[in-house]
């Protein structure tokens, strides 16, 4: 039962951040002008640690589908890897250029701060669930369920916000994120 429950929150935790929605709206920092070569990296690299945690929650869900019968621990050490790919994210969306500002890129930095947040949660639940045993170990799961729903939310607006900035072709950031090759899946998914 365990192995089950740890597999559909896996899935849906990859699902989540395989999602993408499509806003063509221009947001009101649309400007004519064009992406700095700085700006056009950041994104760059920005694509690539998304990418890097799709992978990196894919592989999760691999391990659990393997199972074994040591799952407690696979999963505690499949998650090392999803919490580096965030916290490599968070640091860097957080260092975007200062050529770049308004509304795409505040929501950009705000939602993967609250996906740091809340895969720091999952750490915890994950971490329980690694302690438990016996009865504990079913109230520990539900508890991981619940983080990994409150994740695959924070992983939406997270995907949601960059989609939004790749959308407005308009303003530089837009700009820099399809003109970056690395960027080539996402931009992709909006097609």
């Amino acid at each position: 039962m365990k192995k089950v429950l740890v597999v559909i929150a896996a899935a849906g935790l990859l699902a989540a951040c395989s999602s993408s929605t499509t806003d063509s709206t221009p947001s009101p920092e649309a400007s004519s002008t064009s992406a700095s070569a700085e700006l056009a990296a950041w994104a760059g690299q920005v694509c690539t640690d998304t990418a890097n945690l799709r992978t990196s929650i894919t592989d999760i869900g691999a391990a659990v589908t393997a199972g074994g019968a040591d799952l407690q621990t696979l999963v505690g050490q499949q998650f090392v890897l999803i919490q580096e790919a965030a916290s490599t994210l968070v640091s860097t969306v957080g260092a975007i250029p200062s050529d770049s500002t308004g509304p795409d890129a505040t929501a950009i930095q705000e939602t993967s701060a609250d996906l740091n947040t809340e895969v720091q949660a999952l750490g915890t639940s994950i971490g329980a669930l690694q302690d438990a045993s016996g009865v504990g170990i079913g109230m520990a799961l539900l508890s991981v369920g619940t983080a990994i729903g409150n994740a695959s939310q924070a992983a939406v607006a997270s995907v949601q916000a960059i989609d939004s900035a790749i959308n407005n072709r308009a303003a530089a950031i837009g700009q820099a994120f399809q003109a970056n090759p690395s960027c080539a899946d996402l931009t992709t998914e909006q097609q």
